[in-house]
């Protein structure tokens, strides 16, 4: 557990979530903070996402991320938890302007979504002092349309 946010998983996918986690705490406080608020646990499994739904019904959601972020860079493992807590953040941002209603999944999901929350995991891999040439790979990436791959056929 590091703070409010447990992992789970093998030994490698825990001590490198607790390393994003940790990064993000000292480099990032206000990153951290949004994703102690929405994200209760990590879970290594496949696809990466969060379970936003569970918001309607708890205070903090279950993420899911592909193991592979155990062996990959430690600043992009802290920008993709970004990028999936922002998700949560624009679900309760929708939430709080409709009270008592259905809060409609474009508001969190989908191209617009999409865009939103890889703009805030630039901004944080930018602030985490990641390589310009890479954060342009991943500003370019919103063109492969990712959300529209069925949740059961991705593989990240």
């Amino acid at each position: 557990m590091h703070g409010g946010v447990t992992a789970r998983g093998d030994d490698a996918f825990v001590r490198a979530t607790v390393e994003a986690l940790e990064l993000l705490k000292a480099k990032t406080p206000d990153v951290y903070a949004l994703l102690e608020k929405h994200i209760e646990t990590v879970i290594s499994g496949k696809p990466s996402g969060v379970f936003a739904w569970g918001l309607a019904r708890y205070p903090a959601t279950i993420m899911l991320m592909g193991p592979a972020y155990a062996k990959g860079s430690v600043v992009e493992y802290a920008g993709a938890l970004a990028h999936e807590a922002y998700h949560c953040e624009l679900y309760r941002r929708a939430e709080q302007s409709a009270p008592g209603g259905l809060v409609p999944r474009h508001a969190y999901s989908g191209e617009h979504a999409e865009s939103l929350c890889l703009k805030y995991q630039c901004d944080v891999l930018r602030r985490l002092g990641l390589d310009e040439a890479l954060i342009d790979r991943y500003e370019s990436g919103l063109q492969t349309k990712w959300w529209e791959v069925p949740f059961d056929q991705r593989s990240w």
